[in-house]
């Protein structure tokens, strides 16, 4: 499924230009918007897994209870896992079917997240939103204001492919929203910043931006493999600035922070 159709699909479902953003900027973080993906650390290829407990020779108890997150918003605890193979195998259709992912996630929501819905249903900002649904659906491990601004920043991006305009206002381009009283064309933005590169924003999984197509073309300078500088921070850039981190006696959070952006620029 495209970011176009899943876009389409969303917005099928009710909701407003913001809400669908602050949707995807959480399914790009969780899965880059694969319907197949199942989490790295099972050691099984998406392709493969999904073929697997398609056919049956992965049972259903062995799917819902692996503990391994699988979809769009990469779905994990047992029994929301088991509503999910359960909603998808009446209608006879794979576990990747794009369009019941996002059936089964608004069925959640209303039935069991209802504060979440209601928030994106709501008109609030695109930062409350994206905040809102990412700590109370998703709930993933990391839920640090860095975390919270990558998934923000993504949403923002995802609104201006799609509804052509800049929603929320910041001082500092993360964070709580503001209006900074700036003109509209005087306002930075994550993936087209305006003003100097240097100081760098502090980077990590789930953002997007020039500034990530920079550090992605360091660390293959500095021998570390990321595939192609797209300025999407995925998961193999996020493993190749780990290891790039550990060699050179940094913390290994696969943030890239002022003191690992020192070192990038300056070795």
């Amino acid at each position: 499924m495209s970011k176009a159709s899943i876009w389409a699909r969303l917005k099928e479902k009710g909701f407003s230009d913001e809400a669908a953003a602050a949707i995807m900027g959480n399914f790009q973080a969780e899965s880059a918007f694969r319907s197949n993906n199942v989490e790295d650390r099972s050691g099984i290829p998406d392709e493969q897994y999904t073929l697997m407990v398609d056919n049956r020779s992965y049972s259903r108890d062995k799917f819902i209870h692996d503990s391994y997150g699988y979809g769009l918003y990469q779905l994990t605890y047992w029994t929301r896992k088991a509503g999910y193979y359960d909603f998808v195998t009446a209608r006879g259709l794979s576990i990747a079917d794009e369009q019941s992912q996002i059936d089964y996630m608004v069925k959640e929501m209303q039935s069991d997240y209802r504060s979440v819905y209601d928030v994106l249903m709501s008109g609030a900002s695109l930062y409350d939103m994206a905040k809102k649904y990412m700590v109370s659906f998703e709930n993933p491990y990391d839920q640090s204001d860095a975390a919270i601004n990558g998934r923000y920043n993504n949403a923002q991006a995802i609104y201006r492919e799609f509804a052509g305009t800049v929603p929320d206002v910041t001082t500092d381009g993360a964070g709580e929203p503001q209006d900074s009283g700036k003109a509209q064309e005087d306002i930075d933005t994550p993936d087209t910043p305006e003003k100097p590169f240097w100081p760098p924003r502090m980077l990590c999984s789930g953002m997007v931006g020039s500034d990530v197509a920079v550090l992605q073309a360091a660390l293959i300078a500095h021998g570390y493999p990321v595939g192609n500088i797209d300025g999407n921070f995925g998961t193999k850039t996020h493993n190749m600035l780990m290891a790039y981190q550990c060699e050179n006696n940094l913390a290994a959070d696969g943030i890239a922070g002022r003191l690992t952006w020192g070192k990038l620029v300056t070795m």
